[in-house]
């Protein structure tokens, strides 16, 4: 991670531990609910080997059971009030909305989301993650899970880091084990054992530090196992190691992974951004870029975005 990525951290204080420290508003009719359900006191550990990868049939996971419930809510989205559930997955905490029934008889899709320092879009009275991309995902046959970072605060810190202090998290606490990455496989693996999802490709999106984690540790190590459509707004790095963990000059390993990097021409984080575009561009990646004129780190609806490139991406 540069200085800029540490520049930026210092700079920020406080509002860089909030997703969208000059983030557009909501539409004023888009209000979710409090969690409506009481807790059953379940923590589901569920598919925590991160070496469980091994295909449950013929293009999807022919899973079933779901992941039980700790509780629920309710949303308000484009797609009208929707439930999600609250469960646990290992050290991570998820909030899923399951798709429409009965829109096509095929496997669905898998939709993940990691949110930026903060977390704010995850918690709160005003859980974005939710209602923007959970309305989409809803009636597009696919299943959306926006996920807790496991220390609660940034996903590209280590787990045992469980603060976000106004002076910003130092750099030495980057997750250069890659237990959180780790931890993201667990997850997956979990959501494939308890729904028939397709193999491929998933769909990825992060904000900030959950754009990070994504490209600088989850990809190098586990990416030739799930090619994906990656969505990420205001944040992006070169692989903390320097390199993949897999040959990603094999066209095979790289399956269909596709990036789409959003951010303003004025991000602090911009040139950790545009590095990685030049690095995953040079591996043969299809990269593509949208640049908001003016704009600083997430001054734009760095969620929406999200769920607009997965529409593009997927052609729907």
């Amino acid at each position: 991670m540069s200085r800029i990525l540490l520049a930026a951290v210092l700079a920020l204080g406080l509002s860089a531990c909030s997703d969208d420290p000059d983030e557009v508003a909501p539409d004023s009719g888009t209000n979710p609910t409090v969690d409506a359900g009481t807790d059953a006191g379940t923590d589901v550990d569920a598919g925590t080997d991160v070496d469980a990868g091994t295909d449950a049939g013929p293009g999807s996971s022919n899973g079933s059971g779901k992941l039980p419930c700790s509780r629920t809510g309710t949303v308000s989205t484009d797609a009208g009030t929707l439930t999600y559930c609250v469960a646990q997955v290992g050290a991570t905490e998820v909030k899923y909305i399951e798709p429409k029934q009965g829109i096509v008889p095929e496997p669905m899709r898998l939709a993940i989301y990691l949110h930026g320092d903060g977390a704010s879009v995850y918690n709160g009275n005003n859980p974005r993650s939710l209602f923007t991309n959970g309305g989409w995902t809803y009636g597009h046959n696919t299943l959306y899970v926006t996920a807790l970072a496991p220390n609660k605060c940034a996903w590209w810190v280590k787990p045992e880091y469980t603060d976000c202090p106004k002076e910003g998290v130092p750099l030495s606490e980057r997750d250069l084990e890659g237990k959180n990455a780790a931890e993201l496989v667990s997850l997956i693996e979990a959501l494939r054992k308890g729904w028939d999802i397709q193999d491929a490709p998933i769909l990825f999106g992060g904000s900030s530090g959950g754009s990070i984690q994504l490209t600088a540790s989850f990809l190098p190590r586990y990416g030739d196992r799930y090619p994906g459509i990656y969505a990420l707004s205001c944040g992006g790095e070169k692989p903390w190691s320097g390199q993949m963990d897999w040959d990603a000059s094999n066209a095979a390993l790289r399956g269909g992974t596709k990036f789409w990097f959003t951010y303003g021409d004025q991000d602090e984080l911009l040139q950790d951004i545009q590095e990685a575009e030049q690095y995953l561009g040079g591996l043969q990646f299809p990269v593509n870029e949208k640049i908001i004129p003016d704009a600083g780190h997430c001054a734009f609806d760095q969620v929406g975005r999200v769920a607009e490139v997965w529409s593009e991406a997927t052609a729907q």
